[in-house]
């Protein structure tokens, strides 16, 4: 069992709906989304909780209030006494993505923007960097977002956070086969990649190959809606 939703960013929502969903949550994530300077920031960080918080009371058949999310060692969300769920969520850009399994999980969504490619030289294993430069430079930028959300997907799944040097694995795309090369414990997985809208990369890793073809796509009011009816 794998879901994966979406939830595209809106800077117009109902001030009464967010301060109805802020006060759903715990006090110290209220206050961390009220320590942002941005409001897009504060948003997507709000959405994604919901998001994530509305799968898992959905899959439990429990109300939000019931629901107590603690943090492994290395800052991977779980919940509290319930072993056999996994969850994950990240944000970028116009979307706030969330999936959720019976086995480990991990997903990451990245907006495609400027950047100094050189960054690579010190994240991607050098299999990758060869992969990166035998590239025209117009596909580059495009195949690093990529790469990038494939490697922070597999390491959100594998639980150890930035403790796991990305370079301690390659991830390699083969036309549509996607391939790990790693030493690393955390072998038996699969990626699968969608795509959100020409500017961004998205990218789930997951330990089984139960992927949905396509991610459900839910609006804020609609997410408003069914997540206030599991409060």
């Amino acid at each position: 069992m794998i879901q994966i939703y979406m939830t595209p960013l809106r800077t117009n929502m109902n001030p009464i709906y967010i301060e109805n969903l802020l006060q759903q949550l715990p006090a110290p994530k209220r206050d961390r989304i009220g320590r942002f300077t941005r409001q897009e920031d504060a948003y997507r960080s709000l959405m994604a909780d919901i998001l994530s918080r509305w799968l898992v009371c959905s899959h439990l058949h429990i109300k939000n209030r019931s629901l107590q999310i603690e943090q492994a060692a290395y800052g991977k969300p779980m919940v509290q006494g319930v072993s056999e769920l996994h969850f994950n969520h990240s944000h970028s850009g116009q979307w706030i993505v969330s999936a959720i399994s019976d086995a480990p999980i991990g997903i990451d969504v990245e907006r495609i923007s400027d950047i100094d490619l050189r960054i690579a030289e010190r994240f991607f294993s050098n299999q990758e960097n060869s992969d990166l430069n035998a590239l025209s430079p117009q596909a580059r930028t495009d195949y690093f977002f990529e790469l990038w959300t494939l490697k922070e997907s597999y390491i959100k799944a594998e639980g150890s956070g930035l403790s796991l040097p990305l370079s301690s694995f390659t991830v390699r795309k083969q036309g549509e086969q996607i391939q790990l090369d790693t030493e690393n414990s955390f072998k038996h997985c699969f990626f699968r990649q969608y795509s959100p809208d020409p500017l961004h990369k998205m990218a789930v890793c997951a330990q089984s190959t139960d992927f949905p073809i396509q991610a459900e796509i839910i609006d804020f009011n609609e997410l408003y809606e069914r997540f206030m009816s599991v409060s």
